[in-house]
């Protein structure tokens, strides 16, 4: 007779323990592997984040002041500004609100979560313009650029007549019913609200008095213009941090050119800002004598180039939990950062005004 045999105990036992020593090492490679993709991709992620911020930030200030054909100190108007004058300042190309206690040698806690909208404008020194009211988290500066829209169509006035409500441009190009814009001939502009634009080869541009938010105080223009004049649409856009989709701080912009649309998210995870702006202390001498915050800056006109730094942060998971918050420099304000899992870095740059400088 035959007789089978099977493994025994301690056979049994060597095998499980075989098994358990190498499910235990491919447990080990997943999870260090995992690990390491969760950092990558989150240093991956944190570095977009960051660059992205800052090229909407740069691509913006560098252009601020353009004015169709001129620059805003050149600039009048005939909009209503109204208790909310911030939008339609165009004879000015920068703007900004310093968050109070913020400033250089200054520091504060990055809240968790933020919170915006308690209407409470004191946050910031001097206040904030009614337009932004219940906007951005406290402790963040706040930007304000305005220029002619980039990459609008310029289109140019056919014909024009002194003391009237309308003129006759070549094309309708990017204007728009309700829109702001400039009208320029090179020396001189003038901000208006177009109440209507006739559908036609050579549409009819009317600016009447009153019209739609912000409207038109006048409908006559201060200035005189000829035919060959340029046109062309303007906004001001105001860079804040805000709470995003998911609950975090985020990098948001209100594009105020009159359609009435709400401020939009731009970049996620960017949880502080703060701004410098380089002043021409002694124009014309062109050279930046000092940096300063927004409410040392008595003319912006006189500021040269803007620096801007902002802390971005990746997805939770890429880090180990610190023991205590990591503390950051933003242009000499300290940051402490919340006790999480997040990775956290500076991102910071120095932007000229262009159509500031020679």
């Amino acid at each position: 007779m035959i007789r089978t045999r099977g493994f025994s105990l301690v056979e049994l036992m060597v095998a499980i323990t075989l098994a358990l020593v190498v499910t235990a090492g491919v447990i080990s490679v997943f999870v260090g592997s995992r690990s390491a993709f969760e950092s990558t991709s989150g240093t991956a992620a944190l570095t977009d984040g960051g660059r992205f911020a800052l090229d909407f930030i740069s691509n913006s200030v560098r252009g601020a002041g353009f004015m169709s054909c001129t620059t805003a100190p050149n600039i009048q108007g005939i909009l209503n500004t109204g208790v909310t004058p911030m939008p339609y300042a165009f004879a000015t190309a920068l703007g900004g609100y310093e968050a109070n206690n913020t400033g250089i040698g200054q520091a504060y806690a990055v809240p968790l979560p933020p919170v915006a909208g308690d209407g409470n404008n004191g946050h910031w020194v001097g206040g904030l313009d009614g337009a932004l009211t219940g906007f951005p988290v406290q402790n963040n500066d706040v930007l304000v650029v305005r220029s002619s829209i980039k990459n609008s169509q310029t289109v140019y006035v056919s014909a024009i007549a002194d003391g009237t409500s309308s003129f006759t441009v070549n094309t309708q190009g990017s204007l728009l019913n309700g829109q702001i814009a400039v009208i320029s001939d090179c020396s001189k502009g003038v901000v208006f609200q177009i109440n209507n634009l006739s559908p036609a080869a050579q549409p009819v541009v009317t600016h009447n008095a009153g019209g739609a938010s912000p409207g038109n105080n006048n409908a006559v223009f201060p200035l005189s213009f000829s035919a060959g004049a340029q046109v062309t649409p303007v906004d001001t856009l105001v860079y804040f941090i805000a709470p995003g989709a998911d609950g975090d701080s985020a990098l948001w912009v209100y594009d105020i050119d009159g359609s009435n649309s709400p401020p939009s998210e731009l970049v996620p995870d960017i949880e502080a800002m703060q701004i410098l702006y380089g002043l021409d202390s002694a124009p014309p001498t062109q050279t930046v004598s000092n940096y300063v915050t927004a409410n040392q800056v008595a003319d912006f006109n006189t500021v040269l180039s803007v620096k801007v730094a902002v802390l971005a942060a990746s997805a939770p998971g890429s880090a180990n939990l610190p023991a205590a918050g990591r503390t950051f420099n933003l242009l000499g304000t300290t940051v402490t950062a919340p006790i999480d899992t997040r990775s956290r870095q500076v991102f910071q740059e120095t932007i000229a005004v262009r159509n500031a400088l020679p």
